[in-house]
C-alpha cells in the first residue's frame, strides 16, 4: 500500500487564496498551515477548511518551510504555496503511484504552470518549471540559501509531467517589488557565502533576457513573455548591484 501523505503551506495575509489551495488538497488527511501572524484572518480560514493552523514568526522562507514540514504527521509530504493548486491531473498522478514507485524514489517533481496578467505562461523560464514538491522529509536536506529555497532529496527524483497550477496574477507593481526583494535576499546569500563582485556580473542581465526571451522562446508568450524577461533581467541586475554594495561596504569598514 502506498504511504500516507501530509501537505503543508506557509502563509502571510493570504486570506484570498488559502481556501482554494486547501480545497485542492482535500483528498489528504493531514494539511498543515504555518502562518506568520496574519492580520486578515488567514489562519482562521485555514482552520475552517479543516487544516491544522499553527502560528510561527517568519525568519526566512527556508526556516519557515522547515518548521512547517516538521509539523506534519507523515514522512511523505506535499509542499505548496498559498497561490498554488494541485491540478486534477496532478492529483490523479499522485494517487496512481504505487508502493514500488515510492520505494524507488525519494522525491517527485512536477511542472508549474503560472498565470501572469491573466495569461497562462507556457514558454520562457516559467514553463515547464519542474519543482520537487512531493518528497520524503527524512531523506534529504534543505538548500543553504534563504531565497529560491528548496528541499533536496537524496537519491532518485522522478519527474511527473503534470501541472501544479500557480495562480500568481500579481500586478506589475507587486511583481517588480517581489523581484527586487528576492534580488536583495539573493545578494545577501551570496555575500554570506563569500562571493565577490565582478564587472562581468553586469553582463548577466543581458544573458538573463536573451535566455528567457529567445533561447527559452518567451517571445511565443507575446508581450507577457517580454515583460517577464525584462523584469527577470532587472532582478539579475539588482542582485549583483546589491552584492557590490554589500562587498564594497565591507571593504570600506575594513579600511577604517
Amino acid at each position: 500500500m502506498p504511504p500516507q501523505i501530509s501537505a503543508y503551506v506557509i502563509t502571510k495575509n493570504e486570506s484570498a487564496k488559502i481556501a482554494g489551495c486547501l480545497a485542492s488538497l482535500d483528498w489528504l488527511d493531514d494539511r498543515v498551515v504555518v502562518d506568520d501572524f496574519s492580520s486578515d484572518g488567514t489562519a482562521e480560514i485555514a482552520a475552517e477548511c479543516g487544516a491544522r493552523a499553527v502560528s510561527n514568526p517568519f525568519n526566512g522562507f527556508r526556516d519557515q518551510k522547515r518548521f512547517a514540514m516538521e509539523q506534519t504527521r507523515h514522512d511523505w509530504v506535499l509542499e505548496l504555496d498559498a497561490d498554488e493548486r494541485v491540478s486534477p491531473e496532478m492529483r490523479a498522478a499522485i494517487q496512481a503511484l504505487s508502493d514500488e514507485d515510492f520505494k524507488g524514489c525519494n522525491g517527485f517533481a512536477f511542472r508549474r504552470l503560472t498565470r501572469f496578467w491573466g495569461k497562462w505562461i507556457r514558454h520562457g523560464s516559467l514553463y515547464p518549471d519542474y519543482k520537487v514538491r512531493l518528497y520524503h522529509r527524512r531523506r534529504g536536506v534543505w538548500s543553504s540559501g534563504d531565497v529560491h529555497e528548496r528541499f533536496i532529496p537524496r537519491g532518485t527524483v522522478r519527474r511527473i509531467p503534470v501541472d501544479i497550477v500557480h495562480e500568481q496574477d500579481l500586478d506589475l507593481r507587486r511583481y517588480v517589488a517581489r523581484t527586487a526583494r528576492y534580488a536583495e535576499m539573493s545578494a545577501a546569500d551570496y555575500a554570506r557565502a563569500g562571493k565577490q563582485w565582478s564587472w562581468l556580473d553586469f553582463l548577466r542581465p543581458v544573458h538573463t533576457f536573451v535566455y528567457r526571451f529567445f533561447i527559452r522562446c518567451g517571445f511565443l508568450d507575446g508581450v507577457h513573455g517580454f515583460l517577464i524577461a525584462i523584469v527577470g533581467a532587472m532582478g539579475t541586475f539588482l542582485k549583483y548591484a546589491h552584492l557590490l554594495e554589500l562587498t564594497k561596504g565591507k571593504h570600506l569598514k575594513e579600511q577604517r
